[in-house]
């Protein structure tokens, strides 16, 4: 199970520009320390959109807000069991700096930071990024 969740957070689509003004790599929910990450807790940004441990998701769209957030729908589909139909899923990214970023969704509102892969737990400290995914 965890195999899984780690090879949907490393799923790379083609290269495209950024959708965020964020640094690539891996984000952790900003009230869990980036040692005690877990599927719940992370979420990881390859420049074209997030990967999480039971959500596949594809064709994101971005849309900067006059107010400086972005809006970004996506197709997604729950990835437990058969999966399920493809949503169109929106949410709103506000970013904070480089390395934060606050969203909210029809699930709430949660706020993320960046952390090193060195100091997350396994498997995801010993995951090799490409150069194409680490931070800028």
């Amino acid at each position: 199970m965890i195999l899984t969740a780690v090879a949907t957070l490393l799923a790379v689509p083609a290269a495209a520009a950024d959708l965020l003004p964020i640094d690539r790599g891996f984000y952790v929910e900003s009230h869990t320390a980036c040692g005690r990450a877990s599927n719940a807790t992370i979420t990881r940004y390859n420049g074209t959109s997030f990967g999480n441990a039971h959500t596949e998701c594809r064709k994101p769209v971005a849309q900067k807000l006059p107010d400086g957030s972005y809006k970004i729908t996506e197709q997604c589909r729950d990835m437990q069991g058969s999966g399920g139909p493809w949503t169109a899923m929106a949410a709103t990214y506000v970013v904070l700096s480089r390395t934060e970023f606050a969203l909210t969704n029809r699930y709430g509102k949660f706020s993320y930071r960046y952390c090193e892969r060195s100091d997350l737990p396994d498997p995801w400290n010993k995951i090799e990024l490409n150069s194409s995914d680490r931070r800028r």
